[in-house]
């Protein structure tokens, strides 16, 4: 009986999404302490080499991805916990958590400029981070993205924001070229030699997964892949008697936090008849360049282009 659940909501996807790219790949840390620079600090040295004349406050792991991306790492005094070890982001400075951050601590900071995914006010009744903007605090929301463009619009914003418009510009610039070199190549692939894929961001028992209308499902378009879950819309959640009856070609996980998802998945009860574990076409796409909405998903574009097609990558 084939069981596709739809009810997932987009703030419930886009923080599982979130949780599933920095609980393994990032150190947990606690929301900022004595202990971990808590006034917002700075030295000298790191001042005099701020890219930009606004400090920073960065409360979601993509946005620090892409600031870090355009030269502002250095002038980032503040982020959110799962932003912690992205390259380019200062070691020591507070962190907090991006859903509910002590927004005392946080105005103590003074930061010039603030970013906040705005998934952190969905569903609530009260703008969380008011008293900073009312103190003066301009907070940027940055939308949830759900496609390929949106994370390029994305990008072109906070690079406005933070005045290196030609950085974000080169930036996108960069990403474009990577997304038009693999698509060229997968162009050539005859519709009815394209392999199915079966893309899982959450294993059994409960496995979640997505249909059109999310920023992967451009990137399995792109790799020359089709998608056995296109037919339905936004993020999904799957039993395994539809994975098994779709019998993909090639299965993709980007779950990382349960040690290596790939032997799990070719011993899972019912699916020892499906092509891609029969054949072991089972691989594994990078967390953080899958999960997160920035110009890192060229990334796992490239991963998963060369994993399908290994002769023409």
């Amino acid at each position: 009986m084939t069981k596709i659940h739809r009810s997932i909501n987009t703030r419930k996807a886009a923080l599982w999404i979130l949780l599933a790219a920095v609980v393994v790949s990032c150190t947990p840390h606690k929301q900022s302490s004595a202990g971990h620079s808590a006034d917002g600090t700075a030295t000298e040295a790191s001042r005099a080499n701020r890219p930009s004349s606004r400090t920073i406050a960065s409360m979601a792991p993509s946005t620090t991805t892409i600031l870090c991306a355009l030269g502002l790492g250095p002038s980032i005094i503040t982020a959110d916990s799962w932003s912690a070890g992205t390259p380019g982001l200062p070691e020591e400075i507070p962190l907090f958590d991006m859903m509910k951050p002590d927004i005392e601590l946080l105005a103590s900071l003074e930061s010039g400029i603030m970013f906040v995914s705005a998934m952190t006010k969905e569903g609530t009744s009260k703008d969380p981070f008011k008293p900073l903007s009312d103190a003066g605090t301009e907070v940027v929301y940055i939308p949830t993205s759900g496609s390929i463009a949106e994370i390029k619009n994305d990008i072109a914003l906070i690079a406005e924001k933070t005045g290196v418009q030609d950085k974000g510009t080169q930036l996108v610039a960069d990403m474009e070229k990577k997304i038009a070199e693999i698509r060229r190549t997968t162009a050539n692939i005859p519709a009815d030699q394209k392999k199915r894929v079966f893309f899982e961001i959450s294993p059994a028992p409960y496995i979640y997964s997505f249909g059109s209308g999310v920023f992967l499902n451009e990137l399995v378009e792109y790799a020359g892949l089709v998608n056995i879950l296109a037919e339905e819309t936004g993020w999904l959640s799957v039993s395994a008697e539809t994975v098994a009856a779709a019998d993909p070609d090639i299965i993709f996980t980007n779950v990382n936090y349960a040690g290596d998802p790939i032997p799990e998945i070719l011993s899972r009860t019912g699916w020892e008849g499906v092509a891609a574990v029969r054949t072991g076409q089972v691989f594994y796409i990078d967390n953080n360049a899958s999960s997160q909405p920035a110009h890192t998903v060229v990334k796992a574009l490239e991963q998963m282009a060369k994993a399908a097609y290994p002769e023409l990558f």
